[in-house]
């Protein structure tokens, strides 16, 4: 049997501005029987851009390397993808970078050698002109090393982004832009869709492939902490038992449990999904309907000071007085962070800025404390709460709640201070699922189930059944607008 082909790679970089040099690699490394392999734009610590310039060639087999250095092709745009993430692992950036000042130190001693046993003069012109291309090189890696070692290459890892989706290898082509890689433009998708419904501006969200993921798992992270792992197969789209008339696990299925409800699902692969009548959920929409509820769950870690500013300055000029009286009454920049929030994460709209300063302006002169500051101003927003969730003639679809559950619900209340709520009972986790019961067995077409009631429970009964943000709304009865009917389900 033939034995596989083996290669050997070499790094060389110019600076992004000096073309010139860059066509001299390339002419220079193709007359020493090298490939490109990739070509690169890296930015390094102090904003400069630079090629970096991938090369391999295929080894002769009598030839020995070091096993460390010579990499089979299969393995190394994996490890290239490390190295070129110097934030992910310095530690194996540094020991590559080691490792080349010691090959380049080596070949400049074996060019000084041939020069000092070498008379001929258009060898030693040819010689001299290679010892400087090597200084030239060895002194770039030296740099490069330098930069390590620096403390500001410490300092930049300090700071974390706010928002990031991590990916196994497997879910590389869902990022890859030359692939048609769709996560990006699903995240963007969902962004312009909080921006446009609730006035939520995301900020950026941070993509990375993470060789410390397990086959085919994603991780969303806020502030670098993990709030949903969940796993999404490629080329395979994701069911529920019910949808296109699929009543059983089919054989060919893989098992998974949907990391937000805990509900079971499977993956199909899409080739066999092509005659259904409803396509299934891909691996991007999966995670991007996962970060759509952890956005909204983790609003008050997202949600900055500098965005209340901003919304402050989407104020007209002659409403600007609105921010100024709620200073100085004693509403700070924390205080309106904490009641935005609060209404974003139960997807009530803040699009209308001047509306909503105009209220909080009217409520100032009470003394009242933020909860209740927002349950006045939720009370003043009822007609648009109600809205959200009524159907098209505004008839709202309430869940009644049976006599037994509001007695149990009223023993698992705990108080914290004036924070009510439900404690992690059984008698809580009945209720849940009587509700998600009465959410599945939904033949009315409601858009949204709405729980209705008494304004001191709302906001505990809210937290008890967040994750079906989606297709439940908590309101009290002091919510409901006049225009609008309640029918029990």
């Amino acid at each position: 049997m033939r034995e596989e082909a083996r290669f050997e790679y070499t790094v060389r970089s110019c600076d992004c501005d000096d073309i010139q040099e860059l066509e001299n690699i390339l002419n220079e490394m193709s007359l020493e029987g090298w490939e490109l392999y990739s070509l690169n734009e890296t930015e390094n610590d102090e904003g400069n851009y630079r090629y970096l310039c991938i090369f391999n060639r295929e080894i002769d087999a009598i030839y020995e390397f070091e096993d460390d250095y010579v990499v089979d092709s299969g393995d190394f745009k994996t490890r290239m993808k490390k190295l070129l993430h110097k934030k992910e692992d310095l530690y194996e950036e540094c020991r590559f970078l080691q490792k080349e000042i010691r090959e380049k130190s080596r070949k400049i001693i074996q060019i000084k050698q041939s020069l000092d046993s070498n008379p001929e003069e258009e060898a030693r012109e040819h010689l001299n002109k290679e010892l400087s291309e090597k200084i030239n090189e060895l002194n770039i890696i030296k740099s490069e090393f330098s930069e390590i070692l620096s403390p500001s290459s410490m300092y930049g890892r300090i700071n974390q982004d706010l928002i990031t989706i991590a990916v196994s290898y497997e879910h590389s082509e869902l990022i890859d832009n030359e692939k048609d890689g769709d996560l990006i433009a699903e995240s963007v998708r969902l962004r312009q869709k909080f921006t446009d419904k609730l006035g939520y501006v995301i900020p950026r969200v941070h993509f990375v492939i993470s060789d410390e993921m397990n086959e085919n798992e994603y991780k969303i992270k806020i502030r670098n902490l993990t709030t949903v792992s969940g796993t999404a197969y490629p080329n395979h789209r994701r069911f529920f038992i019910g949808q296109s008339n699929i009543h059983s696990m089919p054989d060919e299925a893989l098992e998974d449990i949907d990391p937000i409800n805990a509900q079971q699902v499977f993956w199909l692969n899409e080739d066999s999904t092509k005659d259904f009548w409803e396509s299934g959920m891909s691996p991007s929409r999966v995670i991007t309907s996962h970060l759509e509820i952890v956005l909204l769950k983790y609003v008050e870690e997202i949600l900055s000071y500098e965005n209340i500013l901003n919304y402050v300055a989407l104020l007209e000029e002659e409403k600007a007085f609105l921010a100024d009286n709620l200073i100085h009454s004693g509403l700070s920049l924390g205080d309106l962070r904490y009641i935005f929030a609060s209404l974003i994460r139960e997807r009530v709209s803040i699009k209308d800025i001047p509306y909503i300063f105009e209220r909080l302006n009217d409520l100032s002169k009470y003394e009242y404390d933020n909860e209740e500051l927002l349950r006045e101003l939720r009370i003043l927003l009822s007609r648009q709460i109600c809205s959200e969730i009524a159907d098209s003639n505004n008839v709202i679809w309430s869940a009644a709640v049976p006599s037994q559950y509001k007695k149990l619900l009223k023993n698992s209340i705990k108080t914290n201070g004036k924070n009510k709520r439900y404690k992690n009972t059984e008698d809580a986790e009945k209720f849940i699922k009587y509700v998600a019961d009465i959410i599945a067995n939904n033949d009315y077409e409601a858009p949204v189930i709405a729980l209705i009631t008494e304004p001191e429970y709302r906001k505990p009964l809210f937290d008890l059944l967040e994750h079906m943000n989606q297709d439940l709304s908590v309101i009290s009865r002091d919510e409901i607008s006049e225009e609008f009917t309640v029918q029990e389900i």
